[in-house]
């Protein structure tokens, strides 16, 4: 009888609280970015959100709703924005105001979102760091020459091992990721080589996957919303601590004790600073070293790999694509030579074909989360600080007032009438975002751009992609794709052949 008289008054408060919330506005906000509907006590909107596609949920909100607005997941409150305009105006208008991270338990352990380049709030010390990545990878002049040297060196590599699965179904994604986690590792370590690179390239695929399960917005959020879920049915939290355990593990034992012999390395040049006496401001430590490896690592290959996969997915799909893009480069590009990055600017279908696969798949499609850091106004409504930002750019990259039938792969829409590619300054190639804006725009996108260019072109050049059995082909569309860091396609085979003529 008591246990029913408690739960009945249980019951009861909640629908006074939920009554009382719902029919009062109060008037502070009433210039505030409008809150959607259906907000519940407690869980606020989490109870038609489905977490494995938030992206895709949150698109249709902006449909129904206008394009920006204030949802509640649990207890945290969200402001989402889905166009161009608020998308700009937050990240370069107002990038200063909207350039923090929100707090989140995942981010907080191990004290990461103290040292990374991806998950610290802005202030002086990542600024810093931002400036010491960039110097290390040199992406002008001779580190653009450097870069392309590696890639072509992997290339090689790469092609070796499609050779070997000639004519036979494969599958190209762990292909793919080895060799531009390859890559990666290269860049990031420098000079340094070690006698156990396979296995150390075995442990950070192995890393990067777990990472990857527990650092995407969608199902992994939970740890973040539910603390005290972490613990009792997170399947999440637990692939989370692992991941920061083999973390550890392969700093210590493997990546530490490389630096001694790479002074060419951000990772050494960080490790020295945090030796020095005028860094000791900024706290730059050798955590701070050990989380900027992690973050480039992760960040350098799953993007990379996904789209190339991706792509190759594509070529199944469409075939006259593979077809024009060969027919372009074997025009510019001796037989006997690989594409290089000089040849980018006469090869302007090749090039567009990479803008629309990077709209089309929008992989990484809530972008990473922001949140303001002072008060501030989007649209002309007021945005209070210490508030978590979404940057939605599947909405932007999907958006029929700008992309044509944007559920379509069509690369002639970054074609202009006399074949050549639009210019960057062309509203089109504005409203493309993959890599953010403003003040906290992605450190590797020009790596990224020009890696994706060396071996999408390189493969072109060389190899055909067909498909094995169109009826257990996956779907191209991207809203099939699974939720991770990034989306990926369900996985798929393929047949690779050597274009006749060509030498391997």
């Amino acid at each position: 009888m008591f246990s029913s008289v408690v739960l009945a008054i249980a019951v009861l408060s909640i629908l006074v609280y939920w009554i009382i919330t719902s029919l009062t506005t109060p008037s502070s906000e009433e210039h505030l970015v409008s809150m959607l509907p259906g907000r519940l006590p407690f869980i606020g909107h989490a109870w038609k959100m489905d977490m494995s596609k938030p992206h895709i949920i949150l698109a249709k909100w902006a449909q129904m709703f206008g394009s920006i607005y204030r949802i509640q997941l649990y207890n945290d409150e969200i402001l989402v924005l889905n166009d161009y305009k608020s998308i700009y105006e937050a990240l370069v208008v107002n990038g200063t105001s909207v350039s923090g991270r929100p707090p989140m338990y995942r981010t907080s352990q191990d004290g990461r979102n103290r040292h990374s380049i991806v998950w610290q709030t802005y202030n002086d010390k990542l600024a810093f760091l931002r400036k010491e990545v960039l110097k290390s990878l040199k992406m002008y002049g001779q580190g653009l020459q450097q870069l392309e040297s590696k890639c072509m060196e992997e290339i090689q590599e790469l092609l070796k091992k499609f050779k070997l699965v000639e004519n036979t179904p494969a599958n190209p994604w762990p292909i793919i990721y080895e060799s531009v986690c390859s890559i990666m590792l290269n860049l990031v370590l420098g000079s340094a080589k070690s006698d156990n690179s396979n296995s150390i390239l075995n442990k950070v695929k192995d890393m990067n996957a777990m990472f990857n399960d527990t650092f995407g917005s969608g199902n992994s959020r939970k740890m973040d919303f539910l603390p005290w879920m972490r613990n009792v049915w997170c399947s999440e939290q637990q692939r989370l601590k692992k991941a920061l355990i083999l973390r550890d593990e392969i700093w210590n034992n493997d990546i530490k004790p490389l630096m001694r012999f790479s002074s060419d390395s951000v990772i050494h040049r960080l490790l020295m600073f945090s030796e020095h006496h005028s860094t000791n401001d900024l706290n730059v430590s050798e955590d701070t070293a050990k989380e900027v490896f992690t973050n480039l690592i992760l960040a350098g290959t799953d993007t990379t790999s996904t789209a190339l996969t991706c792509l190759l997915l594509l070529f199944l799909h469409y075939p006259d694509v593979q077809e024009r893009m060969y027919e372009e480069i074997s025009s510019v590009v001796d037989i006997d030579r690989p594409p290089r990055l000089s040849d980018r600017s006469a090869l302007p279908y090749c090039e567009a074909v990479l803008l629309e696969l990077l709209r089309y798949i929008s992989h990484v499609p809530l972008s990473v989360p922001h949140y303001t850091m002072q008060e501030t106004t989007i649209n002309d409504k007021k945005v209070p600080a210490d508030l978590t930002v979404y940057i939605n750019l599947w909405a932007l990259h999907h958006d029929e007032n700008i992309w044509e039938d944007p559920w379509a792969f069509n690369p002639d829409r970054f074609i202009d009438e006399k074949g050549r590619l639009l210019g960057p300054g062309h509203q089109k190639r504005r409203r493309l975002m993959v890599f953010g804006a403003g003040r906290r725009v992605c450190l590797g996108e020009t790596l990224a751009k020009n890696r994706l260019f060396l071996f999408a072109t390189s493969l072109v050049q060389k190899l055909t992609f067909s498909v094995i059995d169109r009826k257990k082909l996956p779907s191209r569309d991207p809203r099939t794709f699974e939720m991770g860091l990034v989306l990926h396609p369900k996985p798929f085979q393929l047949i690779l052949n050597s274009r006749n003529n060509v030498h391997m």
